[in-house]
């Protein structure tokens, strides 16, 4: 049993002067705000991570978290960090009695996540998310292996840590997996808590081991950082010898990071280039005599993806002059030229039809998952209505909205029920996911038929937006159609910008969301480009980004 009442006391003494100093009406009233939504909400995993997440981000973090982490509420969401070991401590009131540390174990990790701040780069909402989770949770192992040496000549170094990295990885894996973390983010948390306290020492930092470090977070610059961050935040919660030995150590795991991340953008440069060749040989092959069999063939590899890759287009909001968000598409890669209308046509033929819809749709969700860096966490994907109802396997679509803001583009959704229509919408809303009609025309569904459906966005056909600065009709419909959806509260997506005469036409239209070549091509990875984009809505020079 968890003895209350020791740890509270031994909490507020650890805490007095902090409290003391930053307490105040506003900051009571949040506290009882955030504990009554802990508990109200205790068992929905996703609002409970959005609490937690925003604690932990908060620039008052050292008054809350102390105070949470006294509540039943929390006590039940982690559990680990409440076990006693042999000295009767658990992460609360374990003493740090060594020769680099001035506090406690839960003062030092609180100090730390006030000081995991990042400045050398541009970081993200989900990149301070994931470092803050790191800080929260790189020494949670302590207790567990703590080690107090007998007969020490020195009492203020008398106790040892020796794998606390590994321990603290294993019990945050277990936690990390009770909350709302994609895999991506719990591999990368467990990888910055694995290495926080490794390669410390100036006869450390090796070429070999500094790219080690760089390999184990798969080459990407901005993590590497986020752990040179990690280890800075740990120094400086620690004392200041040990802070002071870890900037000249720092300048070092900077310097690595300027010329090894250079070489790797160098060569992934080369390597986009030469698939952009290889695409356009690809595009003027003639259509190679292929038969019905070997086509089921490619059907089959991308059914076990091996054959698939995912491009990314952004799509453009006008009013707020940044990314909104990105369409997925998926990109078959075979050695034999086919067009996708035969592809689709052989998988009816096979019975594949709805498991290689099904497939291309889920694929790209989890390859938007594992991406790192982005300007928004909205993802489109396209599929099949029939494709979609017939799915299986529906819960992992939810999951997959409960961690993103995923839109369903449906196509294919004319001459359906629209009661069915609507009842899949509204199961899709309650999962927290959105809908859109995608190639939207009059033939497709009616003005009427809208109204009793509750959809998201449309996707008006892109023949509509083809040249349409010199068709007054393009415009006047379009416009028309504007002017309904903002009434009903739709949101449309106006696709194949190609130039600026089109941007323009559509601007003047009332157009708000825009996707086209004159903004990005679909590529594989996801470029920042809200800067560019800036720059381009307020030039008066017709200059595409890509």
């Amino acid at each position: 049993m968890i003895k209350y009442e020791v740890y509270e006391g031994v909490f507020d003494m650890d805490f007095a002067d902090t409290s003391a100093v930053i307490v105040d009406a506003t900051l009571k009233g949040k506290l009882r705000n955030i504990i009554n939504n802990l508990n109200m909400y205790s068992n929905n995993i996703k609002t409970v991570t959005e609490i937690y997440t925003n604690v932990l981000m908060d620039e008052n973090v050292s008054y809350y978290l102390p105070k949470i982490t006294q509540q039943d509420v929390f006590m039940r969401h982690f559990p680990e960090l409440f076990v006693y070991n042999e000295y009767g401590e658990n992460l609360f009131n374990c003493q740090q009695n060594c020769k680099y540390h001035r506090y406690s174990v839960f003062y030092h990790t609180v100090s730390s996540i006030e000081n995991a701040d990042v400045k050398e780069i541009s970081i993200s909402d989900w990149q301070k998310k994931i470092i803050k989770w790191t800080m929260f949770l790189h020494d949670i192992g302590k207790p567990y292996v703590k080690k107090v040496k007998e007969n020490s000549e020195d009492i203020n170094d008398t106790d040892s840590f020796e794998g606390h990295d590994l321990k603290s990885v294993e019990l945050a894996e277990a936690i990390l997996n009770r909350f709302d973390f994609t895999e991506n983010e719990i591999k990368i948390i467990l990888t910055l808590i694995k290495y926080h306290d490794m390669y410390l020492t100036k006869e450390e930092l090796t070429q070999e081991n500094l790219t080690f470090l760089a390999q184990e977070l798969d080459n990407d610059r901005e993590l590497f950082y986020l752990l040179i961050n990690v280890k800075d935040a740990d120094a400086k919660s620690k004392n200041t010898e040990v802070y002071n030995k870890f900037k000249e150590l720092k300048e070092k795991y900077y310097e690595f990071a300027s010329t090894y991340f250079a070489k790797g953008s160098r060569k992934k440069i080369q390597i986009e280039k030469k698939e952009e060749v290889k695409e356009k040989q690809d595009e003027n092959v003639e259509d190679e005599k292929i038969t019905s069999k070997d086509i089921k063939e490619i059907i089959d590899s991308i059914i076990t993806k091996k054959t698939v890759r995912v491009k990314y287009q952004p799509i453009v909001d006008l009013k707020t002059q940044n990314v909104y968000g990105y369409e997925a598409l998926s990109q078959i890669t075979t050695s034999k030229k086919i067009k996708i209308e035969k592809l689709l046509e052989v998988a009816k033929d096979y019975n594949d039809y709805d498991k290689l819809q099904q497939i291309l749709f889920t694929n790209a969700i989890e390859q938007f998952e594992s991406v790192v860096n982005r300007e928004s966490n909205v993802i489109m994907v396209n599929i099949d209505y029939d494709s979609y109802v017939n799915y299986v396997n529906k819960p992992r679509i939810y999951d997959m909205m409960a961690r993103n803001k995923v839109v369903i583009e449906f196509k294919n959704y004319d001459n359906k029920d629209i009661s069915s229509i609507q009842e899949t919408i509204q199961t899709i809303h309650l999962k927290g996911g959105k809908v859109a009609f995608d190639n939207f025309t009059l033939d497709t569904m009616s003005i009427e038929d809208i109204k009793y459906i509750d959809v998201d966005y449309i996707i008006p056909d892109m023949s509509y937006i083809k040249d349409i600065y010199k068709d007054f009709e393009k415009q006047k419909y379009i416009n028309s159609l504007i002017t309904y959806t903002i009434s009903k509260d739709i949101l449309l997506i106006a696709v194949g910008v190609e130039d600026k005469r089109i941007l323009d036409t559509l601007k003047l239209v009332g157009a708000r969301l825009v996707q086209g070549y004159y903004f990005s091509k679909p590529l594989p990875e996801i470029n920042m480009i809200n800067e560019k984009v800036f720059e381009l809505l307020n030039s008066e020079e017709d200059q595409s980004i890509i």
